[in-house]
């Protein structure tokens, strides 16, 4: 599957494509910004098709570490943290609690130093952000387990390799956008289909993840009616 095939299906599927026809460039243009759009939609929903990323952030004995793509601990920035741990040298993993701002300010005393990460803050800093820990272990590695973002659409002779489902909601979902900047009817069934696809990969990805099922997408709001003759 190409973008463009996604980009077009939805066109298609709201009447702005016909079937057989080539879209001119700047149809194109802008489905594809709302494609890119949505998925980052999908990101923020934690529904990423790339499944959680794990990485091991070395401990030096700091209260913090930058966090990000070319920071201390380098990698791309997540859209949250699902879990975290310790693993010392022993290769001995102790989970860590990943706590809110109020949480972090309870902890009176957080200079201490010990073998294992209690309590992690990210303040969820963009494009890098910071990672407080207490206690403070000298050596070992801290374990995350991360949502990712989704990889946005750049060129639409690109190919593209879908999870199982996903297709289906960014078309759907694509389509059921498209409707109000190109100024189509919404089609009957279309809002069904694109909560339908949603729910299908949200359920998939509670099962295996264990994240919580968004809620589905609603219907843009059809145009106001014409004046009354």
């Amino acid at each position: 599957m190409l973008v463009s095939d996604v980009v077009n299906t939805a066109l298609m599927s709201i009447g702005a494509l016909a079937p057989g026809e080539t879209p001119n460039a700047n149809d194109q243009a802008l489905a594809l910004l709302w494609a890119n759009l949505d998925l980052d939609t999908l990101s923020a929903k934690k529904l990423s098709p790339l499944g959680l990323l794990h990485y091991l952030g070395t401990l030096s004995g700091a209260a913090s570490y930058t966090f990000g793509t070319g920071q201390t601990w380098n990698v791309a920035r997540p859209m949250k943290i699902k879990s975290a741990s310790t693993i010392d040298a022993n290769n001995i993993e102790t989970e860590a609690k990943i706590v809110s701002a109020e949480e972090w300010m309870g902890i009176r005393d957080k200079t201490r130093v010990g073998l294992y990460v209690q309590s992690l803050l990210w303040d969820n800093g963009y494009p890098t952000g910071n990672i407080y820990v207490t206690p403070m272990p000298a050596a070992g590695n801290v374990s995350l387990w991360m949502y990712q973002e989704i990889v946005q659409f750049v060129n639409l002779t690109d190919a593209i390799n879908l999870a199982p489902g996903f297709a289906a909601c960014i078309v759907n979902r694509l389509a059921l956008i498209l409707c109000i900047p190109f100024g189509r009817p919404i089609p009957e069934g279309l809002p069904q289909m694109a909560n339908d696809a949603l729910v299908t990969i949200s359920e998939l990805q509670s099962e295996i993840l264990g994240s919580s099922v968004p809620v589905g997408m609603q219907a843009p709001a059809p145009p106001p009616p014409g004046p009354k003759t």
